[in-house]
């Protein structure tokens, strides 16, 4: 056996042996790990900010006490934070939450595939597909958006960071803010030597 090969051999032998390898385990979302450090949105902040958003929008009276569902279109969650937080994922988890717990009193709008829809629109009028009937695009009664605002201070090896995520219905007619809540964390975390 060449030099080479033996050195190849003798590595795979290495990584095959136990306690080389990997591990993979299944976590609660809800539960810590012992690498999450740091001052960031973890994913039981992201669970909770989600869920208590979901449940304060739906005791909204304009859905409470609506005849027809009211129709909601997202606009963009701006991120003012010096983190990276993808803010729209917010509105995607609180609509999750509310199609699945407001038994109906929402219709949500996908401008996401807006492009699609009109495409297969286009194509039905055409001849090029089938239609059950014509069907124009839903506009929006409400416009679903939010703000993510933080202050940052580091001093020494220490950094506290106060995160203020706020959410808001706008009303797509008049442009008047129907509904508001926030949600505010504040976390210090300090860096290990061997990080300094």
């Amino acid at each position: 056996m060449t030099r080479t090969a033996t050195g190849a051999v003798a590595l795979l032998a290495a990584l095959l042996m136990p306690g080389c390898t990997g591990e993979t385990k299944r976590m609660d979302p809800d539960q810590m790990s012992e690498i999450e450090f740091g001052t960031g949105i973890t994913s039981q902040d992201f669970r909770s900010i989600s869920q208590r958003m979901a449940r304060s929008l739906v005791q909204l009276p304009q859905i409470q006490n609506a005849t027809t569902p009211p129709k909601i279109a997202f606009s963009q969650v701006i991120n003012n934070s010096n983190d990276y937080i993808d803010g729209d994922a917010f509105l995607r988890k609180m609509r999750t939450e509310l199609i699945k717990n407001a038994e109906g009193r929402l219709v949500f709008l996908d401008r996401a595939i807006i492009d699609q829809i009109e495409r297969e629109n286009r194509d039905k009028v055409r001849g090029k597909r089938t239609a059950s009937g014509e069907q124009t695009p839903l506009g929006a009664d409400l416009f679903l958006t939010g703000t993510i605002d933080s202050i940052d201070r580091v001093a020494g090896a220490g950094r506290t960071q106060y995160l203020r995520l706020s959410f808001r219905l706008t009303d797509a007619g008049s442009s008047a803010v129907v509904w508001e809540d926030e949600y505010e964390i504040k976390k210090h975390s300090t860096t290990g030597v061997m990080y300094r």
